[in-house]
């Protein structure tokens, strides 16, 4: 795989399912899987296993019943299908009924993605699957942070039940379980080849859910209620899979319909107004994301404008909005901005600056923008003011990596993709010493990928972003708590319309 390997990611109700997808999950299914053992019948031994398109189209009757789909160009190379049933009494639960990833493309992260997609939200009451694979099982303990305990498993044999009635190879009535097993009669018989790195798994869960049962498979759950089993490599990989996926969240953002992208005219006025901008002057966008400033800037036919970001789904929306005006994007990222040129003034609007995990990431952005401002070129920045997120939080602590159960206890949303509402307090957490502000931000329903992140992003006080500036040769002109779409008017720190801090600046050496 020497070319660019770029993997795309959907998630779709079986109901949804078109006839050539479930051809391409047959094939798939068909050709990666895996053989039979000839257990049962032995003349079908080192046979391929295989299922029909036929048999995928009959799972569009079952309105519960979801697949999350990973393809490589117009390739299926990876698929998980998935019960995410409501019980009677409310309860979320989520069962993966089948994981099958292209041999070729194997150990590059699809499988644990596609299992991320369908365990990842934190507010369901169960995760599980029937699995003969170690490997399977060990990250649904990591992505749910709980242990599989087959007495556990044992306490809500009732609702696992009730999950059967869903899923045609789980026999409800011959689940084994006792302090030392935890298994469900499936009549699979696959050949089970044992990789080198799974052995010590296959050991430590022989171990704990019992040596497999002919026909039988492990009946994996963990349950919201569980105790969190929650280590540093654990918390490390968390908040890297997060990080990795920033680009991600970011592009589900319904940026269209958010309160905040409403006043996009004002905004560009005020940016000429205060940048002395005439005509003629070549402009950034950094972190442009849909490309509402550059398009709106660029419509009034005076300037060379550019827009940057590092979402190419983002910016295949920009460029579609852009039709018929004259401004480009580009694919960069602003921590190492690499682009030819310089500008004679730069935007960097709505957080761009914060949007990282540490310190030294948000400010090379500032060191992004004074080496591409031209000297006495200006730049207008906007991030968002800590002073009213100290102001407003009722969750806090003083370390989370010390204290993960608050971040565990905090509650999901999906304020990202809807109200853009990010300083709510009943849904983020301030870490006091590391001045990171948490939220756990949910994606569904768009085709895209179901998945829950954590954010942390970095917020500013008004002095700590003047002092950021006037380091890097910077003459501050204007500094100030200010209100979305209008930045005219400045407000107090702690005044709940003052969610961003404006500052602009003249780069002087």
């Amino acid at each position: 795989m020497e070319r660019n390997f770029n993997p795309q990611y959907y998630t779709i109700g079986c109901s949804s399912l078109s006839d050539k997808q479930a051809q391409d999950c047959s094939d798939l299914y068909s050709a990666d899987y895996g053989t039979w053992s000839g257990l049962d019948e032995p003349k079908r031994k080192g046979k391929r296993i295989k299922l029909s398109p036929e048999k995928y189209m009959s799972l569009r009757k079952q309105k519960d019943m979801y697949v999350s789909l990973c393809y490589d160009g117009d390739k299926l190379i990876g698929h998980a299908f998935f019960l995410n049933k409501t019980l009677e009494d409310g309860k979320k639960c989520i069962w993966v009924t089948q994981l099958v990833v292209r041999s070729f493309y194997r150990n590059r992260g699809i499988a644990k993605k596609l299992l991320r997609s369908a365990w990842g939200m934190s507010d369901y009451f169960a995760w599980g699957l029937a699995t003969t694979n170690a490997i399977t099982i060990k990250t649904l303990e990591s992505v749910t942070w709980r242990q599989v305990i087959p007495s556990v498993v044992g306490q809500h044999i009732e609702e696992i039940r009730s999950l059967c009635e869903e899923i045609d190879f789980a026999n409800k009535e011959r689940i084994i379980i006792d302090k030392e097993k935890s298994q469900i009669y499936t009549n699979f018989y696959p050949n089970f080849q044992k990789l080198n790195h799974q052995r010590g798994l296959d050991e430590l869960y022989v171990g704990r859910l019992g040596k497999i049962e002919d026909g039988h498979e492990w009946l994996a759950f963990t349950f919201q209620e569980q105790e969190r089993v929650f280590n540093e490599d654990q918390w490390n990989e968390m908040l890297d899979f997060s990080s990795e996926q920033l680009e991600d969240a970011y592009s589900r953002m319904d940026m269209q319909n958010q309160p905040w992208t409403r006043y996009t005219e004002e905004e560009i006025d005020f940016v000429i107004e205060h940048t002395n901008l005439s005509g003629g002057q070549k402009v950034l966008d950094l972190g442009c994301g849909q490309g509402r400033h550059s398009i709106a800037l660029a419509k009034r036919k005076k300037y060379d404008v550019f827009g940057v970001d590092f979402s190419e789904r983002l910016l295949n929306v920009a460029r579609k909005n852009a039709e018929g005006c004259a401004v480009s994007f580009l694919k960069r990222d602003a921590r190492n901005l690499s682009i030819e040129g310089s500008f004679d003034v730069i935007m960097c609007l709505y957080d761009v600056i914060g949007s990282f995990r540490t310190l030294e990431q948000n400010v090379s952005i500032i060191d992004s923008i004074h080496k591409k401002l031209k000297k006495h070129g200006r730049c207008v920045v906007s991030v968002m003011n800590m002073e009213l997120t100290e102001y407003l939080a009722t969750r806090t602590c003083n370390n989370v990596q010390e204290h993960t159960e608050e971040l565990v206890s905090l509650p999901a949303s999906e304020i990202m993709r809807s109200t853009g509402n990010i300083f709510n307090p009943n849904y983020f957490l301030l870490d006091k010493k590391s001045r990171l502000v948490y939220r756990k931000e949910q994606f569904h329903h768009d085709n895209y990928l179901s998945s829950e992140y954590v954010i942390a992003d970095y917020r500013f006080t008004r002095k700590e972003l003047i002092d950021a500036f006037e380091k890097r040769n910077f003459k501050v002109h204007l500094a100030e708590y200010v209100q979305t779409g209008k930045w005219s008017v400045p407000l107090t720190a702690t005044d709940h319309r003052a969610k961003e801090i404006l500052l602009v600046a003249e780069k002087i050496g």
